[in-house]
Protein backbone atom coordinates (compact mmCIF):
# COMPACT_ATOMS: atom_id res chain seq x y z
CA UNK A 1 0.00 0.00 0.00
CA UNK A 2 1.35 3.60 -0.75
CA UNK A 3 0.50 6.82 -0.19
CA UNK A 4 0.59 10.18 -2.70
CA UNK A 5 -0.69 13.27 -1.40
CA UNK A 6 -0.66 15.98 -4.22
CA UNK A 7 -1.26 19.66 -3.94
CA UNK A 8 -4.34 20.44 -6.47
CA UNK A 9 -3.92 24.43 -5.69
CA UNK A 10 -7.62 24.63 -4.50
CA UNK A 11 -7.58 20.95 -2.62
CA UNK A 12 -5.71 17.84 -1.04
CA UNK A 13 -5.76 15.33 -3.02
CA UNK A 14 -4.49 11.54 -1.29
CA UNK A 15 -4.75 8.80 -3.17
CA UNK A 16 -3.93 5.75 -1.21
CA UNK A 17 -3.08 2.66 -4.13
CA UNK A 18 -3.78 -0.91 -2.18
CA UNK A 19 -4.96 -3.88 -4.17
CA UNK A 20 -6.20 -4.93 -1.19
CA UNK A 21 -10.37 -4.20 -2.22
CA UNK A 22 -12.04 -5.47 -5.39
CA UNK A 23 -14.08 -1.11 -4.94
CA UNK A 24 -12.38 1.93 -5.14
CA UNK A 25 -13.79 4.27 -2.59
CA UNK A 26 -13.21 8.21 -2.68
CA UNK A 27 -13.77 10.50 0.39
CA UNK A 28 -14.13 13.97 0.26
CA UNK A 29 -14.10 16.17 3.34
CA UNK A 30 -15.15 19.57 3.70
CA UNK A 31 -13.64 20.91 6.90
CA UNK A 32 -13.74 24.16 8.97
CA UNK A 33 -13.90 25.60 12.32
CA UNK A 34 -17.12 25.32 14.30
CA UNK A 35 -19.75 27.44 14.90
CA UNK A 36 -23.13 26.66 16.65
CA UNK A 37 -25.28 28.54 14.24
CA UNK A 38 -24.03 26.46 11.28
CA UNK A 39 -24.29 22.99 13.15
CA UNK A 40 -27.71 22.48 11.68
CA UNK A 41 -27.10 24.09 7.95
CA UNK A 42 -24.15 21.44 7.26
CA UNK A 43 -26.74 18.87 8.43
CA UNK A 44 -29.38 20.27 5.96
CA UNK A 45 -26.70 19.95 3.15
CA UNK A 46 -25.26 16.25 4.46
CA UNK A 47 -29.14 15.35 3.40
CA UNK A 48 -30.24 17.56 0.60
CA UNK A 49 -27.21 16.85 -1.59
CA UNK A 50 -27.85 13.22 -1.93
CA UNK A 51 -31.72 13.62 -2.44
CA UNK A 52 -31.63 15.17 -5.79
CA UNK A 53 -29.54 16.88 -8.40
CA UNK A 54 -30.41 18.86 -11.44
CA UNK A 55 -29.65 15.86 -13.87
CA UNK A 56 -31.77 13.23 -11.68
CA UNK A 57 -34.42 15.51 -9.90
CA UNK A 58 -35.60 13.34 -7.47
CA UNK A 59 -34.42 9.90 -5.27
CA UNK A 60 -35.47 7.20 -7.58
CA UNK A 61 -33.67 8.51 -10.36
CA UNK A 62 -30.53 8.68 -8.30
CA UNK A 63 -31.20 5.32 -7.45
CA UNK A 64 -31.67 3.93 -10.66
CA UNK A 65 -28.39 5.47 -11.65
CA UNK A 66 -26.53 4.35 -9.15
CA UNK A 67 -27.69 0.93 -9.93
CA UNK A 68 -26.46 0.76 -13.61
CA UNK A 69 -23.13 2.15 -11.95
CA UNK A 70 -22.75 -1.84 -10.84
CA UNK A 71 -24.62 -0.58 -7.70
CA UNK A 72 -22.71 1.96 -6.68
CA UNK A 73 -22.53 3.62 -3.06
CA UNK A 74 -23.33 6.76 -1.47
CA UNK A 75 -23.25 8.28 1.91
CA UNK A 76 -22.95 11.13 3.53
CA UNK A 77 -21.77 12.22 6.87
CA UNK A 78 -20.73 14.91 9.79
CA UNK A 79 -18.74 14.97 12.89
CA UNK A 80 -16.59 17.07 14.64
CA UNK A 81 -13.07 16.79 15.48
CA UNK A 82 -12.03 19.28 18.27
CA UNK A 83 -12.77 22.63 16.90
CA UNK A 84 -13.02 20.95 13.35
CA UNK A 85 -16.74 20.39 12.41
CA UNK A 86 -16.28 17.89 9.30
CA UNK A 87 -18.74 17.16 6.47
CA UNK A 88 -18.15 13.64 4.47
CA UNK A 89 -19.58 12.81 0.82
CA UNK A 90 -18.23 9.28 0.60
CA UNK A 91 -18.94 6.84 -2.57
CA UNK A 92 -17.85 3.26 -3.03
CA UNK A 93 -17.84 1.47 -6.66
CA UNK A 94 -16.27 -1.40 -8.35
CA UNK A 95 -12.94 -1.18 -10.04
CA UNK A 96 -12.95 -1.19 -13.57
CA UNK A 97 -11.02 -4.64 -13.70
CA UNK A 98 -14.35 -6.40 -12.48
CA UNK A 99 -17.01 -3.79 -14.47
CA UNK A 100 -16.81 -2.68 -18.27
CA UNK A 101 -14.47 0.26 -19.30
CA UNK A 102 -14.77 3.24 -17.82
CA UNK A 103 -16.84 2.60 -14.46
CA UNK A 104 -14.73 4.17 -12.58
CA UNK A 105 -14.89 8.08 -14.61
CA UNK A 106 -18.59 7.69 -14.90
CA UNK A 107 -18.63 7.07 -11.43
CA UNK A 108 -16.56 9.97 -10.19
CA UNK A 109 -18.51 11.85 -12.83
CA UNK A 110 -21.70 10.76 -11.13
CA UNK A 111 -20.57 11.77 -7.10
CA UNK A 112 -19.17 14.75 -8.81
CA UNK A 113 -22.46 16.13 -10.63
CA UNK A 114 -24.09 15.66 -6.82
CA UNK A 115 -22.23 17.65 -5.38
CA UNK A 116 -21.91 20.65 -8.24
CA UNK A 117 -25.09 20.15 -9.97
CA UNK A 118 -27.58 20.39 -7.56
CA UNK A 119 -31.24 20.73 -7.28
CA UNK A 120 -31.71 24.78 -7.38
CA UNK A 121 -33.61 26.98 -8.94
CA UNK A 122 -33.06 30.94 -8.77
CA UNK A 123 -30.38 30.32 -6.13
CA UNK A 124 -32.40 28.76 -4.10
CA UNK A 125 -32.61 24.88 -2.92
CA UNK A 126 -36.54 23.57 -3.92
CA UNK A 127 -38.29 24.78 -0.77
CA UNK A 128 -40.51 21.44 -0.66
CA UNK A 129 -37.32 18.95 -0.80
CA UNK A 130 -36.25 21.23 1.91
CA UNK A 131 -39.26 20.71 4.33
CA UNK A 132 -38.97 17.04 3.51
CA UNK A 133 -35.19 17.36 4.64
CA UNK A 134 -35.89 19.27 7.63
CA UNK A 135 -38.88 17.13 8.68
CA UNK A 136 -36.24 14.36 8.49
CA UNK A 137 -33.66 16.63 10.45
CA UNK A 138 -36.42 17.53 12.97
CA UNK A 139 -37.02 14.28 13.54
CA UNK A 140 -33.84 13.26 14.87
CA UNK A 141 -33.22 16.09 16.84
CA UNK A 142 -36.31 15.07 18.64
CA UNK A 143 -35.19 11.48 19.21
CA UNK A 144 -31.91 12.05 20.94
CA UNK A 145 -33.46 11.77 24.33
CA UNK A 146 -34.76 8.52 23.52
CA UNK A 147 -31.44 6.89 23.46
CA UNK A 148 -30.59 7.68 26.82
CA UNK A 149 -26.74 7.17 26.88
CA UNK A 150 -26.45 9.69 24.30
CA UNK A 151 -28.70 11.84 25.65
CA UNK A 152 -27.03 11.97 29.38
CA UNK A 153 -23.74 12.41 27.36
CA UNK A 154 -25.00 15.82 25.53
CA UNK A 155 -27.04 16.72 28.85
CA UNK A 156 -23.25 16.60 30.94
CA UNK A 157 -21.44 18.57 27.76
CA UNK A 158 -24.35 21.05 27.37
CA UNK A 159 -23.08 22.61 30.75
CA UNK A 160 -19.59 23.48 29.63
CA UNK A 161 -19.80 26.82 28.20
CA UNK A 162 -18.94 27.60 24.44
CA UNK A 163 -16.75 24.44 23.81
CA UNK A 164 -17.17 22.86 20.45
CA UNK A 165 -18.52 19.71 22.15
CA UNK A 166 -20.77 21.23 24.03
CA UNK A 167 -22.68 22.19 21.11
CA UNK A 168 -25.78 20.11 19.97
CA UNK A 169 -24.40 18.42 17.14
CA UNK A 170 -28.10 16.83 16.29
CA UNK A 171 -28.80 19.91 14.97
CA UNK A 172 -31.76 23.17 16.49
CA UNK A 173 -34.91 23.09 15.88
CA UNK A 174 -34.95 27.04 16.46
CA UNK A 175 -32.87 26.94 13.93
CA UNK A 176 -34.39 25.14 11.50
CA UNK A 177 -37.40 27.44 11.50
CA UNK A 178 -34.63 30.29 10.02
CA UNK A 179 -33.48 28.79 7.02
CA UNK A 180 -34.65 28.85 3.68
CA UNK A 181 -33.72 27.78 0.49
CA UNK A 182 -31.44 30.96 -0.39
CA UNK A 183 -30.09 30.98 2.46
CA UNK A 184 -29.06 26.91 2.58
CA UNK A 185 -27.60 27.51 -0.86
CA UNK A 186 -25.30 30.52 -0.35
CA UNK A 187 -24.36 28.47 2.80
CA UNK A 188 -22.91 25.73 0.06
CA UNK A 189 -21.27 28.22 -2.27
CA UNK A 190 -19.36 29.24 0.60
CA UNK A 191 -18.70 25.99 1.65
CA UNK A 192 -17.61 24.74 -1.74
CA UNK A 193 -15.04 28.60 -1.55
CA UNK A 194 -13.93 28.36 2.14
CA UNK A 195 -13.78 24.74 3.64
CA UNK A 196 -10.55 22.75 3.93
CA UNK A 197 -11.05 20.17 1.42
CA UNK A 198 -9.36 16.46 1.41
CA UNK A 199 -10.09 13.78 -0.95
CA UNK A 200 -8.85 10.88 -0.38
CA UNK A 201 -9.17 8.13 -3.07
CA UNK A 202 -8.50 4.28 -2.24
CA UNK A 203 -8.26 1.28 -4.31
CA UNK A 204 -5.91 0.29 -7.23
CA UNK A 205 -6.33 3.01 -9.34
CA UNK A 206 -4.56 4.72 -12.24
CA UNK A 207 -3.25 8.23 -10.48
CA UNK A 208 -3.10 10.27 -13.05
CA UNK A 209 -6.62 9.25 -14.46
CA UNK A 210 -8.17 10.25 -11.43
CA UNK A 211 -5.99 13.47 -10.80
CA UNK A 212 -6.86 14.55 -14.63
CA UNK A 213 -11.15 13.34 -13.60
CA UNK A 214 -10.88 15.44 -10.53
CA UNK A 215 -8.96 18.31 -11.92
CA UNK A 216 -12.01 18.22 -14.90
CA UNK A 217 -15.31 17.79 -12.72
CA UNK A 218 -14.10 19.71 -9.02
CA UNK A 219 -15.06 22.96 -9.57
CA UNK A 220 -13.59 25.14 -6.43
CA UNK A 221 -11.05 27.69 -7.38
CA UNK A 222 -10.27 29.16 -3.59
CA UNK A 223 -6.88 28.39 -2.72
CA UNK A 224 -6.35 30.72 0.63
CA UNK A 225 -8.47 29.06 3.15
CA UNK A 226 -8.88 29.82 6.69
CA UNK A 227 -6.90 27.13 9.71
CA UNK A 228 -7.18 26.71 13.28
CA UNK A 229 -5.69 24.48 15.72
CA UNK A 230 -7.88 21.36 15.90
CA UNK A 231 -7.39 21.27 19.88
CA UNK A 232 -9.85 22.57 22.45
CA UNK A 233 -8.18 24.68 24.56
CA UNK A 234 -7.98 23.08 28.45
CA UNK A 235 -10.66 23.32 30.78
CA UNK A 236 -9.68 24.52 34.06
CA UNK A 237 -9.44 22.07 36.78
CA UNK A 238 -12.78 22.54 38.93
CA UNK A 239 -11.94 23.09 42.74
CA UNK A 240 -15.20 21.17 43.33
CA UNK A 241 -17.00 18.94 41.04
CA UNK A 242 -19.68 20.69 39.16
CA UNK A 243 -23.31 18.56 39.49
CA UNK A 244 -25.77 18.45 37.30
CA UNK A 245 -29.18 16.57 37.96
CA UNK A 246 -32.71 15.52 36.12
CA UNK A 247 -35.27 12.98 36.55
CA UNK A 248 -37.15 10.88 33.78
CA UNK A 249 -39.49 7.89 33.84
CA UNK A 250 -37.13 5.63 33.20
CA UNK A 251 -36.22 2.40 34.98
CA UNK A 252 -32.26 2.65 34.69
CA UNK A 253 -30.28 5.69 35.18
CA UNK A 254 -27.68 7.35 33.47
CA UNK A 255 -24.56 9.05 35.74
CA UNK A 256 -21.57 10.24 33.45
CA UNK A 257 -18.96 11.96 34.49
CA UNK A 258 -16.14 14.45 32.54
CA UNK A 259 -12.75 14.45 33.68
CA UNK A 260 -9.99 16.83 32.28
CA UNK A 261 -6.73 16.34 30.81
CA UNK A 262 -4.57 18.76 31.37
CA UNK A 263 -0.76 19.60 30.34
CA UNK A 264 -0.12 16.38 28.91
CA UNK A 265 2.48 16.16 26.61
CA UNK A 266 1.95 15.17 22.39
CA UNK A 267 3.31 11.71 23.52
CA UNK A 268 1.02 11.05 26.38
CA UNK A 269 -2.03 12.87 24.19
CA UNK A 270 -1.30 10.31 21.07
CA UNK A 271 -0.47 7.33 23.09
CA UNK A 272 -0.57 7.06 26.42
CA UNK A 273 -4.07 8.25 26.80
CA UNK A 274 -5.17 5.68 24.72
CA UNK A 275 -3.56 2.95 27.25
CA UNK A 276 -4.71 4.64 30.12
CA UNK A 277 -8.45 4.44 29.01
CA UNK A 278 -8.37 0.91 28.18
CA UNK A 279 -6.90 0.21 31.42
CA UNK A 280 -9.61 2.56 32.96
CA UNK A 281 -12.92 1.28 31.22
CA UNK A 282 -12.42 1.25 27.56
CA UNK A 283 -13.30 -2.65 27.54
CA UNK A 284 -14.73 -5.37 30.08
CA UNK A 285 -11.51 -6.21 31.06
CA UNK A 286 -11.46 -2.64 32.55
CA UNK A 287 -10.64 -1.71 36.30
CA UNK A 288 -14.36 -0.16 35.74
CA UNK A 289 -16.33 -2.82 34.35
CA UNK A 290 -14.97 -4.86 37.08
CA UNK A 291 -15.17 -3.52 40.11
CA UNK A 292 -18.39 -1.68 39.37
CA UNK A 293 -20.27 -4.07 37.52
CA UNK A 294 -18.96 -7.71 37.92
CA UNK A 295 -17.75 -7.43 41.64
CA UNK A 296 -20.82 -4.72 42.82
CA UNK A 297 -23.21 -5.30 40.34
CA UNK A 298 -24.22 -1.64 40.15
CA UNK A 299 -24.12 -1.42 36.25
CA UNK A 300 -25.93 -2.76 33.46
CA UNK A 301 -22.08 -1.37 31.77
CA UNK A 302 -19.83 1.40 32.17
CA UNK A 303 -17.08 2.89 30.06
CA UNK A 304 -14.56 5.44 29.35
CA UNK A 305 -13.83 7.41 26.41
CA UNK A 306 -11.16 9.51 25.98
CA UNK A 307 -11.61 12.40 23.74
CA UNK A 308 -8.55 13.71 22.55
CA UNK A 309 -8.83 16.41 20.29
CA UNK A 310 -11.23 17.66 23.27
CA UNK A 311 -8.63 17.12 26.24
CA UNK A 312 -11.34 15.77 27.95
CA UNK A 313 -12.04 12.12 28.88
CA UNK A 314 -15.41 10.58 29.69
CA UNK A 315 -16.96 7.86 31.80
CA UNK A 316 -20.55 6.51 31.42
CA UNK A 317 -22.43 4.44 32.66
CA UNK A 318 -26.40 2.48 33.30
CA UNK A 319 -27.23 2.11 37.03
CA UNK A 320 -29.85 0.75 39.22
CA UNK A 321 -31.36 3.84 40.25
CA UNK A 322 -30.49 4.75 43.90
CA UNK A 323 -27.05 2.91 43.26
CA UNK A 324 -25.63 7.02 41.76
CA UNK A 325 -23.46 7.45 45.35
CA UNK A 326 -21.85 4.00 45.50
CA UNK A 327 -20.72 4.07 41.39
CA UNK A 328 -19.31 7.55 42.03
CA UNK A 329 -17.01 6.45 45.02
CA UNK A 330 -16.18 3.28 43.01
CA UNK A 331 -15.46 5.56 39.83
CA UNK A 332 -12.99 7.80 42.04
CA UNK A 333 -11.40 5.11 44.08
CA UNK A 334 -10.41 3.24 40.40
CA UNK A 335 -9.28 6.69 39.24
CA UNK A 336 -7.09 6.87 42.90
CA UNK A 337 -5.70 3.48 42.57
CA UNK A 338 -4.25 4.11 39.39
CA UNK A 339 -2.85 7.49 40.50
CA UNK A 340 -0.88 5.48 43.25
CA UNK A 341 -0.13 2.56 40.72
CA UNK A 342 -2.24 0.02 41.96
CA UNK A 343 -2.31 -1.81 38.66
CA UNK A 344 -0.38 -4.73 37.54
CA UNK A 345 2.18 -5.19 34.59
CA UNK A 346 -0.41 -7.86 33.43
CA UNK A 347 -3.05 -5.05 33.36
CA UNK A 348 -0.95 -3.28 31.60
CA UNK A 349 0.48 -5.81 28.95
CA UNK A 350 -3.08 -6.52 28.39
CA UNK A 351 -4.56 -2.85 27.45
CA UNK A 352 -1.67 -2.28 25.15
CA UNK A 353 -1.89 -5.52 23.11
CA UNK A 354 -6.12 -4.99 23.11
CA UNK A 355 -5.40 -1.26 21.23
CA UNK A 356 -2.14 -2.77 19.28
CA UNK A 357 -4.81 -5.29 17.88
CA UNK A 358 -7.19 -2.34 17.05
CA UNK A 359 -4.87 -0.41 14.98
CA UNK A 360 -4.19 -3.28 13.07
CA UNK A 361 -7.43 -3.89 12.00
CA UNK A 362 -7.60 -0.14 10.80
CA UNK A 363 -6.21 -1.43 7.56
CA UNK A 364 -8.87 -3.88 7.01
CA UNK A 365 -11.35 -1.49 5.61
CA UNK A 366 -11.01 1.74 3.07
CA UNK A 367 -12.78 3.72 6.08
CA UNK A 368 -10.41 2.72 8.71
CA UNK A 369 -7.38 3.59 6.39
CA UNK A 370 -8.55 7.21 5.69
CA UNK A 371 -9.01 7.67 8.94
CA UNK A 372 -5.46 6.72 9.56
CA UNK A 373 -4.17 9.00 6.76
CA UNK A 374 -6.72 11.67 7.64
CA UNK A 375 -4.92 11.55 11.30
CA UNK A 376 -2.06 12.07 10.08
CA UNK A 377 -2.98 15.60 8.08
CA UNK A 378 -4.76 16.64 11.30
CA UNK A 379 -2.78 15.74 14.32
CA UNK A 380 0.67 14.36 12.67
CA UNK A 381 -0.32 11.43 13.17
CA UNK A 382 2.58 8.47 13.01
CA UNK A 383 2.07 5.49 10.57
CA UNK A 384 0.75 2.46 11.68
CA UNK A 385 3.96 0.88 12.50
CA UNK A 386 5.32 3.90 14.18
CA UNK A 387 2.20 3.93 16.41
CA UNK A 388 2.22 0.46 17.34
CA UNK A 389 5.77 0.94 18.40
CA UNK A 390 5.06 3.69 20.36
CA UNK A 391 2.57 1.85 22.14
CA UNK A 392 4.87 -0.94 23.07
CA UNK A 393 7.20 1.78 25.03
CA UNK A 394 4.52 3.12 27.18
CA UNK A 395 5.29 1.61 31.15
CA UNK A 396 3.35 1.29 34.23
CA UNK A 397 5.26 4.63 35.41
CA UNK A 398 3.95 6.54 32.05
CA UNK A 399 0.72 5.48 33.28
CA UNK A 400 0.73 6.54 37.24
CA UNK A 401 2.07 10.19 36.03
CA UNK A 402 -0.18 11.26 33.14
CA UNK A 403 -3.25 9.75 35.85
CA UNK A 404 -2.08 12.66 37.30
CA UNK A 405 -2.45 14.84 35.28
CA UNK A 406 -6.33 13.93 34.83
CA UNK A 407 -8.86 15.33 37.11
CA UNK A 408 -13.06 14.76 37.63
CA UNK A 409 -14.99 18.41 36.50
CA UNK A 410 -18.53 17.65 36.15
CA UNK A 411 -21.25 15.00 36.44
CA UNK A 412 -24.30 14.80 35.47
CA UNK A 413 -27.20 11.76 36.70
CA UNK A 414 -30.14 11.43 34.67
CA UNK A 415 -31.90 9.82 37.69
CA UNK A 416 -34.44 6.88 36.88
CA UNK A 417 -37.62 5.85 39.50
CA UNK A 418 -36.28 2.91 41.17
CA UNK A 419 -38.79 0.06 40.83
CA UNK A 420 -40.61 -1.08 44.07
CA UNK A 421 -40.95 -4.86 44.52
CA UNK A 422 -44.64 -6.49 45.35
Amino acid sequence: MTCEHINMGAYNLHIINTNAFKTITIDINFRRQVVKEEITKRLLLKNILLDSTKRYPNERELIIESEKLYDLKLISSTTRMGNYTNLSFKTRFLNDKYTQKDNTKKSIEFMMDILFNPNVENNSFDEKILKKIKEKVAKNIKTLKDNKVKYAIFKLLENIDNKPYSYNSYGYLEDLDKIDGKQLYNYYKDMLDNDIIDIFVVGEVDKIEIKEILKNHFKTRVYHKPKTDILVKELEIAKKINKFRETDDVNQSQLTFLATLNGLTEFERKYTIMVYNELLGGSSNSILFNNVREENSYAYYINSDQKNYDNILLIYSGIEPGNSEEVTKLIKKALIDIEKGKITEEQVKSAKETIISAIKSTLDTPSGIINTYYAMILVNSADTETRIENINKITKEDIIKLANKIHLHSTYLLEGVKNESN
